[in-house]
């Protein structure tokens, strides 16, 4: 008792210390938020104000721990900004923005352990449910053998748990659910091994930078789970032990400063499939920037030791082409990249992945397109490109010299193309994009559009962003729409999810979501939906940019339930957790249970930091 005493005391003059510290130069934390503010006015206010629409808003760069904001500008997505200020400047910057040292201790809530003996009760495997990103290698996004779920019940969904993730304002890793433990990567880079049942945490894992997209579960021969792979920003690629959260390999593939992993990786029983994405774009609004070098690549690992097998890449070698009106030199073909999970076609032995925009001139054959790609060697056997001539880059959003001469569409595939069979028997490859069309491509004829569907207007913001769904003759899709100034856009904006018939394109049913948001709202809302759909057997599930997360009746488009998100939800972490716009990775269904992320802090979209678990059992 007298040793537990000593330690409070100890603990508390700690703290006590730290607040002395941290408040006895008033002088000091002036002038630095005064040359915090004049850096940040000069550097990045013009982006964070609406000038580049992908940059957090600052009443989100706020709610960052400052530590995020100084590794943002000295090794992450703001690198290449933060070459133009000194380490103690970008200090500055976070200290303004947060009121916080980036060097200060910061008490965050951790996640509630499980107990020892829920833990030694564990099982040496354990049922996967819900695998990757689309649930199989056809990116159908679609929980087949869900029979709990029906249309007659799902009005009695309610809250089981929720999870609010530390210092977190976005989440985005899509859940991988077994029937004990529930896996997921964070912002902060942290991977937790979650019980499915509770919540409580078995254990974590400490990534090299943010995960911010699915994660993959390798199993052995009979079946059993494996490895646990997934990839991070700063595009290492892990394989950890599904029990233990022990690492086995980490391999780093970019290539590029400003390359990351975007998309979810995928593997069969001899390798992993990584999809290379980047932000340059970000860099190339400003003038000085030597746009572009960066170019789109699909990279095959060994399985079991992560060793390179092969790359495919999206263009050729960009190379010099000049300079722009500021002097800068000039590069391209550039960008292509692949923003989305790959799809596996097993009988035909390929990988199709679909690609963005160009990033500088030239525009390439294929960009904004479907590669086929060999899954032995890696090389490309056909392409199909739906859109001609795109390329763009931030530098098109602020009228600066980097703007290519084609300015856009900007018109990425950002959804993973889906393979599926009709009634009939006849395969499709079902492709979603930003110009609001969906295609459907035949695999047999190296990708030869068969049907083209328009659902929505399209835009930057527009059309179809991350992902479809798809089982039997149905495609459910999800429409964005997002107002913009791109004058590429066709008709009136269509927010929502439409039904399509996957043999033809023919439009079923288009469900448009109510207006519930407020005006005046510090963050944009919008009933549009970006991130991905999932069904089940009669269900269809989706969550908007405003927070809402719905579920349909498959056959006639119907509301049969609904849940604001965005809201302060107490969490098994014994804290408030606060959900805001539902962004990127789509609804998780797993024997009874519906897992759904909320919170995203990029486009001006409201933060969060939750997981949320919804089932038919009580509380």
């Amino acid at each position: 008792m007298l040793g537990k005493t000593n330690h409070i005391l100890t603990m508390f003059a700690f703290i006590q210390f730290i607040s002395t510290y941290a408040s006895a130069s008033p002088a000091l934390d002036e002038r630095d938020k005064k040359l915090g503010q004049q850096a940040f006015d000069a550097y990045c206010k013009a982006c964070h104000m609406g000038a580049l629409p992908e940059a957090p808003k600052t009443a989100a760069l706020e709610l960052y721990p400052p530590s995020r904001i100084v590794e943002s500008l000295e090794s992450g997505v703001m690198s290449t900004q933060g070459m133009q200020l000194s380490r103690a400047e970008k200090r500055q910057i976070a200290f303004f923005l947060t009121g916080k040292r980036a060097d200060s201790a910061s008490v965050v809530p951790t996640m509630l352990a499980c107990s020892s003996a829920k833990k030694d009760s564990m099982p040496k495997s354990s049922e996967t449910i819900w695998n990757g990103w689309g649930n199989d290698h056809n990116n159908s996004r679609h929980q087949s053998n869900e029979s709990k779920l029906t249309t007659n019940n799902v009005k009695n969904l309610s809250l089981q748990w929720a999870v609010s993730f530390p210092d977190a304002t976005r989440v985005r890793s899509q859940p991988l659910v077994t029937k004990k433990i529930t896996y997921i990567g964070s912002q902060s880079g942290t991977i937790y091994a979650l019980d499915t049942d509770t919540g409580c945490l078995h254990w974590q894992f400490e990534a090299s930078a943010e995960v911010r997209s699915a994660l993959y579960m390798q199993h052995d021969e009979v079946g059993s789970p494996k490895a646990l792979l997934f990839g991070d920003f700063k595009t290492n690629v892990y394989a950890i032990d599904p029990l233990s959260g022990q690492l086995r390999w980490k391999k780093h593939i970019g290539y590029h400063p400003v390359a990351t992993i975007t998309g979810s990786l995928i593997a069969d029983q001899e390798k992993v499939y990584v999809p290379l994405s980047s932000m340059e774009v970000i860099p190339a609004a400003r003038s000085d920037y030597e746009c572009c070098t960066f170019r789109g690549s699909l990279v095959a690992l060994d399985i079991e030791t992560g060793e390179q097998r092969w790359t495919s890449y999206t263009t050729e070698p960009p190379t010099l082409r000049g300079k722009n009106s500021a002097g800068a030199f000039q590069y391209g073909p550039s960008g292509a990249p692949i923003w989305s999970s790959p799809t596996i076609d097993i009988k035909r032995g390929l990988i199709y992945v679909g690609t963005g925009q160009n990033y500088s001139s030239p525009a390439t054959g294929t960009s904004d397109a479907i590669l086929a790609i060999d899954i032995l060697d890696g090389k490309r056997r056909w392409v199909s490109q739906v859109t001609q001539n795109d390329a763009w880059n931030g530098g098109c959003v602020r009228k600066t010299a980097n703007c290519p001469k084609e300015n856009g569409p900007d018109f990425d595939i950002g959804a993973s193309p889906i393979l599926s069979s009709d009634d009939k028997g006849r395969e499709w490859l079902i492709v979603g994009q930003k110009s609001g069309l969906v295609y459907g491509l035949d695999p047999d004829q190296q990708g030869k559009v068969i049907w083209t569907t328009r659902v929505g207007s399209g835009g930057t913001m527009g059309g179809v962003h991350w992902g479809m769904s798809a089982a039997h003759q149905d495609v459910f899709v999800g429409v964005s729409d997002l107002p913009t100034n791109n004058p590429y856009k066709k008709g009136e904006p269509k927010p929502g999810v439409a039904k399509l018939n996957l043999s033809d394109g023919q439009i079923k049913w288009h469900y448009s979501p109510p207006n519930v948001c407020k005006k005046g709202s510090k963050y944009m809302c919008f009933n549009g939906i970006s991130a991905a759909v999932s069904s089940s057997p009669g269900l269809v599930y989706f969550g908007g940019l405003d927070g809402m997360f719905r579920i349909l009746a498959a056959d006639d488009g119907k509301l049969l339930w609904e849940f604001n998100t965005k809201q302060s939800i107490w969490t098994v972490n014994g804290v408030k957790g606060f959900g805001g716009s539902i962004e990127a990775d789509g609804p998780v269904i797993a024997d009874g249970k519906v897992f759904v992320t909320s919170g995203y802090d990029k486009w001006g979209e409201a933060p969060g930091n939750l997981l949320l678990v919804f089932s038919l059992d009580k509380k």
